[in-house]
């Protein structure tokens, strides 16, 4: 077992950062005030949808809905035919971009984007740095558990500099 690093001071749970005081013990006043201000939320959040609702339901009836602002209506007409436009032409771009995509993807799976001898050699140097660093292979498919601290991770830095080392950046 390695020893902790320097940089590492102290351990933190969730519950030392996470303070729920809605949901957790104690601060009635503090709960009764978060649910009444959740609640005004909500309402002037709904209370609009409603009133535009009843407004287009009831737009042939001038006794009934909240509002009859007819110029309203022309607005509300051609704000829903802009957006109606706007959505067809965004879903018509984006299934044009999807069959260019998928043109292209069958090229590309059919060409070669890596150098073979290369990537060999990496293979073999994160393998061999691999093993010096967590043991032979051998060993390693014998245990049944295997604990590595998240300090001895690997890090990818050191890869990319063993990769500098070795020529094969």
């Amino acid at each position: 077992m390695t020893a902790t690093p320097s940089y590492i001071r102290h351990h933190v749970d969730e519950d030392h950062v996470t303070v729920d005081w809605f949901f957790g013990r104690q601060r009635l006043g503090t709960k009764a005030t978060q649910l009444v201000l959740v609640l005004l939320g909500w309402f002037f959040t709904v209370l609009p949808v409603v009133i535009t609702a009843s407004a287009l339901l009831n737009r042939n009836n001038d006794n009934r809905g909240w509002w009859g602002y007819h110029e309203g209506f022309v607005m509300w007409d051609l704000t829903m035919a802009f957006l109606g436009i706007l959505i067809c032409f965004f879903v018509v771009g984006f299934f044009v971009l999807h069959l260019i995509d998928r043109a292209g993807r069958r090229g590309r799976a059919k060409e070669n984007t890596y150098d073979e001898p290369r990537l060999e050699q990496r293979l073999q140097i994160a393998v061999d740095w691999y093993a010096d660093k967590f043991g032979p292979e051998a060993e390693r498919r014998q245990r049944t558990r295997i604990r590595i601290e998240p300090w001895g991770d690997i890090e990818t830095y050191e890869l990319r500099g063993l990769y500098r080392q070795n020529g094969v950046e």
